[in-house]
């Protein structure tokens, strides 16, 4: 009965650990895409405002994977390229 009990905690601690990490994820998408709408090629940005944002990028990436959130740090960078891709072609590349 008590093996049982730990089991069913231990279950339900990793259920919560796992929908953790989904919503860390989803997080990590959403923020990526809404940066680099920001820097739209529609958009009238100065450079420094455009560094400043860049540079937030890399931060946010770089204290993910300080914290060991390297798989979450990595779905961050690939939504905001993705995005940026698709709204600065030209600046996604030379980021890239």
């Amino acid at each position: 009965m008590i093996a049982a009990s730990a089991l069913l905690v231990l279950g339900a601690a990793s259920c919560g650990e796992s929908e953790k990490q989904k919503r860390e994820e989803t997080t990590a998408r959403v923020l990526g895409r809404a940066q680099a709408l920001e820097l739209s090629a529609d958009l009238p940005l100065d450079s420094i405002e455009m560094e400043k944002l860049l540079i937030d990028v890399r931060s946010r990436e770089t204290e993910l994977r300080r914290r060991g959130h390297d798989r979450v740090a990595d779905i961050y960078l690939e939504s905001f390229l993705a995005a940026l891709d698709s709204v600065n072609p030209a600046l996604a590349a030379e980021i890239r």
